[in-house]
């Protein structure tokens, strides 16, 4: 079974965890298209059947999209392009005078095989803080979000890798098992 990414880490991360459960993947680069959707479940599945066109083998993809309640849903699937376009301070003004700082990033996960395609997904509920984190950040919005108890920034807890064996990944391995 193939996971289709270009990253790396995701993927030896991704290969750590479902090794521990007795599941065997390969890394596999494809020159997918992803299309324009303010729906990042139907751009998920659009790039698994891409690449299900390309190689007609198991295969899964992994895409995670960004959802704050109060600004309704924005930014969504557009969140790469805001980290690019935004810095800390811009996230911090789209939530001035919101009460509700939630921030959800929602985990999704595609397998399609020549029988069916079936996606998971796990929301991951957070926080945007009132002020930034100060120090080094990978992304712009990993200074102002945290989904600590303590409300430490992403960038404070070292980035997000805790939650890519949680939730929807669990819930993979455990129907791959009994696939």
């Amino acid at each position: 079974m193939y996971y289709i990414t270009e990253n790396n880490h995701k993927f030896e991360t991704v290969r750590a965890f479902l090794e521990k459960h007795g599941i065997e993947i390969s890394q596999k680069v494809l020159p997918i298209y992803e299309i324009q959707s303010s729906d990042g479940i139907e751009i998920a599945k659009s790039k698994a059947m891409q690449a299900w066109e390309i190689i007609k083998e198991p295969l899964f993809v992994n895409d995670a999209f960004w959802i704050i309640p109060s600004l309704k849903g924005f930014p969504g699937p557009y969140m790469k392009y805001m980290n690019d376009w935004f810095e800390p301070d811009d996230f911090l003004r789209l939530m001035n005078g919101k009460t509700d700082r939630t921030i959800i990033l929602r985990d999704t996960i595609v397998y399609i095989d020549e029988n069916s395609q079936n996606v998971f997904t796990n929301d991951y509920c957070g926080e945007i803080l009132e002020n930034k984190y100060e120090g080094n950040y990978k992304y712009p919005i990993d200074a102002v979000v945290s989904f600590s108890k303590n409300k430490k920034s992403i960038a404070e807890e070292n980035g997000i890798q805790k939650f890519s064996t949680e939730g929807s990944w669990a819930d993979f391995a455990k129907w791959l098992k009994n696939k």
